[in-house]
């Protein structure tokens, strides 16, 4: 990954492939080392910044080091969500929630700046997590305030692969179906994706001291197996099919989701796959004589319209169709973004 020298780097892996203790040994340790430079990591919530987090980046220095390192931090600075971690009294790490009010952050400056780590960036819908609204953009913010004190800045995400949808693949445009175990998926300028497979000798290892990973199910398969279960069960078609005409154009973080309903007059009921079939479109392909639907005032813009109370009653096979998966997708992508639809439906 480091080959292709970009700014953006984004690892999927499944577990145990150590992550974690590469970014901090092999980036923001060894850089603080060698040349006294500075690492920032980002965190998705203040509530996910706390002393155990930060005690054991320390405690992974001192394992895997002969060094004896002590942090050095204010604890109270850990409620507001910047906390600055010095060693021998030197700068070493900023550990920032990205919760935290932009305004805030976009005063700050840090010298010597090497690396921007965000490790778990990719979120677990079953356990109830969720991105943060324009994650990707506010993100963006934070690396555009710190990159002009730095030369070749570099950010890196780490994640497990719950699913292929965050909004940093959708901000970037990259094609997830092509996100396979193993793969390495780059538009050479801006981004690079690796999708690492940990080596044959270490599965072995792993597989035979773990039980969790002895059985045949759903855990297995993400934590071990590197695959993205929660994507599973989504029916992806990449061509609309024949006699589904467009019935409701939804706008939702930015994109726009076009809905056609198949026409029983010319489908065979007993023979349809599914009900509906969604996708993005461009906002100029939408006649004028349409309202694209929006929930939230921020995607107000012409030809939109906030859905109304009474509008909801005509939603409701489109309602029956998602809770029964009788929709198709164009990607994984639109189904997420076509499932906040319907939450607000």
């Amino acid at each position: 990954m480091d080959g292709y020298n970009l700014p953006f780097n984004f690892a999927v892996s499944e577990r145990e492939a150590g992550k974690s203790t590469a970014w901090v040994l092999d980036k923001a340790y060894k850089a603080f080392k060698e040349k006294g430079e500075t690492t920032i990591i980002v965190r998705r919530k203040i509530v996910h910044i706390t002393e155990a987090y930060i005690n054991d980046i320390s405690e992974i220095i001192n394992k895997f080091t002969d060094d004896s390192v002590t942090f050095q931090y204010s604890r109270s600075s850990i409620k507001d969500g910047i906390v600055n971690i010095r060693v021998n009294d030197q700068p070493f790490l900023r550990i920032i929630g990205l919760s935290i009010d932009i305004t805030a952050i976009k005063s700050l400056v840090l010298r010597n700046l090497r690396y921007i780590i965000f490790d778990e960036f990719i979120c677990n819908p079953k356990f109830g997590e969720k991105y943060l609204k324009d994650e990707a953009t506010k993100f963006m913010e934070v690396y555009n305030t710190f990159r002009r004190e730095a030369e070749n800045l570099k950010c890196y995400f780490m994640g497990n692969p719950y699913s292929l949808y965050n909004p940093y693949f959708m901000f970037f445009g990259i094609d997830t179906s092509k996100l396979k175990r193993g793969a390495v998926i780059s538009d050479g300028k801006s981004y690079v994706v690796q999708c690492y497979e940990i080596c044959q000798q270490l599965r072995e290892k792993i597989l035979a001291e773990n039980p969790l990973y002895q059985f045949d199910n759903a855990y297995t398969k993400y934590a071990f197996e590197g695959q993205n279960v929660n994507d599973q069960n989504i029916i992806i078609r990449t061509e609309i099919p024949e006699h589904y005409p467009l019935r409701f154009v939804f706008r939702v973080q930015g994109k726009v989701i076009a809905l056609y309903q198949a026409d029983w007059l010319y489908l065979d009921i007993n023979n349809t796959e599914f009900a509906y079939y969604a996708r993005f479109v461009e906002p100029s392909s939408v006649s004028k004589r349409r309202d694209i639907i929006c929930f939230d005032f921020d995607e107000l813009v012409e030809n939109t319209a906030l859905l109304s109370p009474e509008d909801r009653n005509k939603f409701s096979k489109l309602k029956t169709a998602m809770r029964n998966r009788d929709i198709a997708f164009s990607s994984i992508e639109c189904y997420y973004l076509l499932e906040e639809v319907y939450f607000n439906l």
